[in-house]
């Protein structure tokens, strides 16, 4: 769900189906020698291995691929823990690479071996390939007529047998309970009893499914960002839409309140709508390239992605002010381009398999996805085609039923869960923090950071310790435990704490430029 790894999405992957039943479960363990670890490559102070897991757990015997590991073992061996498995979400995104370059604190890192994988169908593990071509025919704009559905229907489901050629057998065995499988299949292998598990974003649908599978087999699991998978189609877009008009709600209230703001003082709403007419009406030329006429998705982009990790209102109301005034930058940058000078024919790609294998988002016609769309749009009234509700047009042409469709969560663990979420995330918004947190009841607890942006952890200490002593000591917050946000970048508290916070990945990601890439369809922007 981020749009960091969404754009990542052309070097990343995952997919799958077929259906699954969710109990019983498999036995997966896997003997502890399983794994032969070496010096990674990418770094020699790291640990990487493989896995061999069956392409389907429903036939254990059957063809199996190899999962790619990498850890980071404990800087104390005599305080270890066991093993921390890490997930940063996607779908698609690279475990591994968390585990080689994440930002976890030297509390985690002193207590256990920092552990990730790539998911199937993901990066190194036996990835899901597909024609870059077929990937750029999806449709860019917004769904608004009959043909326009038809059109994504068709280009989709191209995709999809793209995909599925490019793939081979794995490509319809790549949905969250299959990876759950493995997840348990990692833990006997390294020689944990039990789990001890750090989900992040799409992450967080793994800590969930696990623990329902395998309820005696949980330590700590951690959900941060939280996926709350009892949504219906008509559900996922509506709060889908609604995290974004609260994130834009957020920015008009904290510009109206810092003066720091290019946009304080002013009827920032109506500015906005102004920006959105003038943009409507093909008025809004790029002050650096007047031959290109902003368009109102690149308006609602640029604001939404730009408030997906931080809540970067300044510079959002600098370039929205300069925008409307047509006032060159002082050092334009170009659009980023595709070329088609030494591109690959075929990529990886994990997107649409993972979700559309893991969601049932589909419309039966034109007619279902309009009300569908309509009503997302009553709950963003400010963000004209809201793009992450529409995240379910991908999945249009899908050729099967999703294996792994949305239905509460039955939980039965002892251990206690731990979910953490920002009060306002426009990846996922804290009304799905609530919806799972509900779901699980007494048997978790809900930890709230009352700031903004995707990802909890790394942004104050509050919640960093929090989560640490819950995952090295099982200490479960308190009922109701709140951190209070860091202050916006830019604003002269910020300057004054001295840096600003950002997710594990690493520093806290620039600013997003207003133009996006031309050639890119929506689902990859």
């Amino acid at each position: 769900m981020h749009r960091k790894l969404i754009r990542q999405l052309l070097v990343g992957a995952a997919a799958g189906l077929t259906l699954l039943p969710l109990a019983p479960p498999v036995a997966s363990a896997a003997p502890v020698e399983a794994v032969q670890w070496a010096p990674c490559e990418q770094d020699a102070e790291a640990l990487c291995g493989t896995l061999e897991v069956p392409v389907d757990w429903a036939d254990p015997d059957g063809p199996s691929i190899a999962l790619a590991l990498a850890k980071r073992p404990a800087t104390d061996p005599a305080v270890r823990r066991g093993s921390l498995v890490v997930n940063p979400g996607g779908p698609g995104g690279s475990g591994v690479d968390a585990a080689l370059w994440g930002g976890y604190s030297d509390d985690l890192r002193r207590h256990f071996d920092i552990l990730g994988f790539d998911p199937r169908g993901v990066a190194r593990s036996a990835p899901v390939r597909c024609s870059l071509d077929k990937i750029l025919e999806l449709p860019a704009g917004p769904i608004k007529t009959a043909t326009d559905f038809a059109t994504m229907v068709t280009a989709s489901r191209a995709l999809a047998d793209d995909c599925r050629t490019h793939t081979g057998p794995v490509f319809d065995h790549v949905d969250t309970l299959q990876v759950i499988r493995d997840i348990d299949a990692i833990r006997a292998a390294v020689g944990d009893d039990k789990l001890t598990f750090f989900g992040m974003s799409y992450g967080t649908l793994m800590a969930q499914q696990y623990a329902e599978l395998y309820p005696d087999r949980v330590r700590a699991l951690v959900a941060d960002s939280t996926m709350d998978h009892s949504q219906d189609a008509r559900g996922f877009a509506v709060t889908q839409a609604a995290t974004g008009q609260d994130t834009f709600n957020e920015f008009v209230a904290g510009c109206a309140r810092l003066t720091e703001c290019a946009l304080y003082g002013r009827d920032i709403r109506q500015f906005w709508r102004r920006l959105l007419e003038r943009a409507d009406r093909g008025e809004l030329p790029d002050p650096d390239d007047p031959s290109y006429k902003i368009t109102k998705l690149d308006l609602v982009n640029f604001v939404l992605g730009n408030l997906n990790y931080q809540p970067y209102w300044l510079g959002i109301a600098s370039e929205l002010e300069r925008l409307d005034a047509g006032r060159p930058s002082t050092t334009p940058a170009a659009p980023a381009r595709r070329s088609a000078e030494n591109e690959p024919t075929v990529v990886s790609f994990a997107y649409q398999a993972v979700l559309c294998q893991d969601w049932n988002l589909k419309a039966s016609d034109y007619a279902e996805w309009r009300s569908i769309l309509a009503a997302a749009q009553a709950a963003a009234p400010d963000l004209p085609d809201p793009p992450r509700a529409a995240v379910g047009a991908i999945c249009l042409g899908w050729p099967t039923p999703a294996n792994n469709p949305q239905r509460r969560i039955t939980p039965t663990n002892e251990a206690k869960l731990l979910f953490a979420n920002s009060l306002h995330d426009p990846a996922t918004g804290y009304n799905w923090a609530l919806g799972a947190a509900d779901q699980f009841g007494d048997r978790a607890e809900l930890l709230t950071y009352e700031g903004w942006g995707h990802i909890v952890y790394g942004r104050v200490a509050c919640a960093d310790e929090a989560i640490d002593r819950y995952l090295i000591d099982l200490v479960v917050p308190a009922p109701g435990t709140r951190c209070a946000a860091a202050p916006p970048p830019g604003t002269t508290a910020d300057d004054a704490r001295g840096r600003s916070a950002g997710p594990p990945e690493g520093p806290a990601p620039e600013m997003l430029p207003l133009r996006a890439e031309p050639e890119l369809p929506t689902w990859l922007r």
